[in-house]
C-alpha cells in the first residue's frame, strides 16, 4: 500500500492506528488550523456624538485606538489585525504609526450612530472571505489586557463558537412593575432572605471588550449563541468610555495605575 494511502486509512480511523503517533493528518491538521485562526478587527468611525472621533481622544497621551493597537501587537497571536474605519483621519493615523504588516486598514462606507456593531462586521467579513473568525475588540475599553486575550484564545475551542468578555456583578437589581401601578419587585433576589456578598456567585454581566465568533454566527447576524464561553475581566479593568465623564474616570485611573 503507498504511504500516502495509509496516512489517509490512519486519518480516518484514528482510534484503530492510535498508538502511531509519529504520522500526521496534514490536511486534517490544516481544517482544524484554519478553523480556529482569529482575524482581530476593531470598529473606529468617525461620527461619534457624544464624544467627537471618540475612537481618537487620548488616554495620558495615546489615543484610544492606538492604546489597543499596541496590545494587540504585544499580544501577537491574531491571524491579522484590522482597523475598519470611514475616516479618511483615522486611516491615516494607522498609516503614520503602523506597517501594513502590522495593521490593515479596511475603508468601509460611511454608517449611521444606529447602525449596530454587527453590521459593520458583517460588511468586512463580506469583503473579506478569507476571514473564517473574528475578534472584535472595543477600543472604547482603554483597559485591555494580553492576559485576557491569551484567555480568549485558550477558551475559543472546536466545540466553542463564540467567547465574549464579562464581569461580575454583586448588585441587588429591581425593576418597576407596571401591573402594580410602578411599584418597585426584586429581580435577582428574595427580600426575605438578602444574600450577602459573600454567599452567592453574583451575576455575570457583559463588558464589551471584545466578542469573538465563528464567521457562520456572524453571518447569521449574531455575535454570541448557546455553545458560548466567557472570559471575566476584573471590575476594574472593565469601564467602557461613552461619556466625557468616563473618559476622565479612565485618565484619572490610568494616572494612578502608572504611579504605581
Amino acid at each position: 500500500m503507498p504511504l500516502h494511502h495509509l496516512v489517509a486509512l490512519i486519518c480516518l480511523f484514528p482510534s484503530v492506528f492510535g498508538s502511531i503517533r509519529e504520522l500526521e493528518c496534514p490536511a486534517i491538521a490544516s481544517a482544524h488550523l484554519n478553523s480556529n485562526r482569529i482575524t482581530a478587527l476593531i470598529l473606529a468611525r468617525g461620527g461619534s456624538k457624544g464624544i467627537p472621533l471618540k475612537n481618537h481622544v487620548p488616554i495620558n497621551g495615546e489615543p484610544l485606538l492606538i492604546r489597543s493597537l499596541r496590545i494587540l501587537l504585544e499580544f501577537n497571536r491574531f491571524a491579522s489585525i484590522w482597523v475598519s474605519t470611514d475616516d479618511d483621519r483615522i486611516a491615516s493615523t494607522i498609516e503614520d504609526r503602523f506597517s501594513s504588516d502590522q495593521v490593515r486598514i479596511h475603508l468601509r462606507p460611511p454608517v449611521l450612530d444606529t447602525t449596530p456593531s454587527i453590521e459593520s462586521t458583517q460588511e468586512f467579513i463580506r469583503m473579506h472571505p478569507e476571514v473564517t473568525n473574528v475578534a472584535l475588540i472595543q477600543c472604547t475599553s482603554p483597559f485591555l489586557k494580553v492576559r485576557y486575550l491569551e484567555e480568549l484564545l485558550e477558551k475559543f475551542e472546536p466545540s466553542t463558537d463564540c467567547v465574549f468578555s464579562v464581569t461580575r456583578s454583586y448588585k441587588l437589581r429591581w425593576r418597576r412593575d407596571a401591573s402594580r401601578r410602578g411599584a418597585v419587585v426584586p429581580v435577582n433576589f428574595n427580600p426575605e432572605r438578602r444574600p450577602r456578598r459573600q454567599d452567592w456567585d453574583g451575576e455575570l454581566l457583559e463588558a464589551g471588550m471584545f466578542y469573538v465568533a465563528r464567521r457562520d454566527l456572524l453571518s447569521k447576524g449574531r455575535f454570541q449563541n448557546d455553545r458560548c464561553q466567557v472570559v471575566e475581566i476584573e471590575p476594574g479593568d472593565a469601564l467602557e468610555i461613552d461619556t466625557v465623564e468616563d473618559l476622565e474616570l479612565a485618565r484619572v485611573m490610568d494616572d494612578l495605575r502608572n504611579k504605581r
